[in-house]
């Protein structure tokens, strides 16, 4: 009788020790059901094509023409591709609400309305995954269908603000200074002016937090055009002169003292884009603005080639008649800039950039530090 009670005490515990590893522990207990619809792409067909060539000055094969060469030419190709969010399993309603968050557990999630079974979401972040839900009401979202997406990470990130074109965001790209680096999204956007945005575009702009309008036109506003009753975003005059091209990259021994003593002053605001996200731009967007975020990606460790690529993609906007090489029809700076940049010392790309950065615009180490430790995550300044 002593062996069939000890063998009864075994068997027990045996089976609570089974249960206590089963569905009954909430650390391997099942999730909600959740239907993965893969990689969802915001490029157009036409800047997949150019982002897909390895050679960044390809360019004119994609967008042949532009403004800026023949007058009679205008077609904005700048605004990128929403993502269809779509829920055709929902009953049939006049308006559904649509849930959109980063994690599966809709924390910190974003609310939109829809008056179809579809929605079309903007302004996502490449690389990062998504969790979304429709229903008829607010109340029905806990029971309603869950479905997930990851955004193609290949940079840029291009944004839809209404009324503005050519907006896009300097996160995205590889970078050299640590191992399988990436720059941080939604710090530092570059973009054409704010002349033409919509209530729409101001909301776009309060969604993505930036709070400073820099901007580089020879006679900025007093006040920022993108600010809104609800949302105020300061704006700083960075003034650079029209028709200063050949001077835009000497610095405080230059020709021109005032545009680096500007440089410097961008710069600094850049070292404090995680609490300030910044939105920098000049009339198109294309040469002022291409030459400061040129410097910023380059600083940052993204090669020669992408600092580049990302220049020459203003033509997508329809505008400026930017080119990666010198050419009658416009613009060679980048090639310029690209030549200046080789003859620095230094053995890296980003090498010669801060140095550049440094030395010529007179730009502290300790801002252009802060500024890599704040837009590469692992990156640690030498003690």
């Amino acid at each position: 009788m002593k062996k069939q009670a000890l063998l009864f005490l075994l068997l027990g515990s045996l089976v609570a020790t089974g249960c206590n590893n089963g569905n009954n522990n909430p650390s391997t207990s099942k999730g909600p059901d959740v239907e993965d619809l893969g990689v969802k792409e915001i490029h157009t067909d036409l800047m997949k094509q150019y982002l897909e060539d390895p050679d960044w000055k390809s360019i004119k094969t994609y967008v042949p023409k532009v403004n800026a060469e023949d007058s009679s030419y205008h077609n904005d190709q700048s605004q990128p591709n929403p993502i269809e969010l779509k829920f055709d399993e929902v009953e049939e309603a006049e308006k559904y609400v649509v849930q959109i968050a980063k994690n599966v557990e809709f924390t910190d999630a974003k609310l939109v309305e829809a008056d179809t079974k579809a929605y079309n979401f903007y302004n996502s972040e490449i690389g990062q995954e998504y969790y979304y839900r429709a229903a008829v009401s607010e109340e029905a979202l806990a029971a309603a269908k869950i479905y997930k997406f990851k955004v193609n990470d290949v940079a840029p990130r291009y944004l839809h603000i209404d009324g503005v074109i050519n907006f896009r965001d300097s996160g995205g790209w590889k970078s050299s200074l640590v191992e399988n680096g990436v720059t941080k999204q939604g710090m530092y956007y570059r973009c054409a002016q704010f002349n033409s945005i919509t209530a729409e575009g101001k909301a776009a702009m309060k969604e993505l937090g930036i709070k400073l309008d820099i901007d580089m036109r020879d006679r900025p506003p007093a006040a920022s055009p993108a600010s809104s009753e609800d949302w105020q975003i300061e704006i700083m005059d960075a003034h650079v002169a029209s028709g200063t091209e050949n001077y835009r990259w000497e610095g405080k021994q230059g020709s021109n003292t005032g545009i680096a003593q500007t440089y410097k002053k961008i710069f600094e605001a850049i070292a404090e884009a995680d609490e300030k996200p910044i939105a920098l731009h000049c009339t198109h967007g294309a040469d002022r603005t291409g030459i400061v975020s040129w410097f910023l990606l380059g600083l940052l460790g993204v090669s020669k080639e992408d600092c580049a690529r990302d220049y020459v993609m203003t033509r997508f906007a329809g505008e400026r008649a930017v080119l990666p090489q010198d050419d009658s029809s416009g613009s060679s700076e980048i090639a310029k800039w690209n030549q200046k940049t080789e003859a620095l010392e230094g053995d890296t790309w980003a090498e010669k950039t801060y140095k550049h950065l440094n030395e010529d615009f007179g730009i502290e180490t300790d801002t252009l530090e802060t500024i890599r430790e704040k837009f590469v995550e692992g990156y640690h300044r030498a003690a």
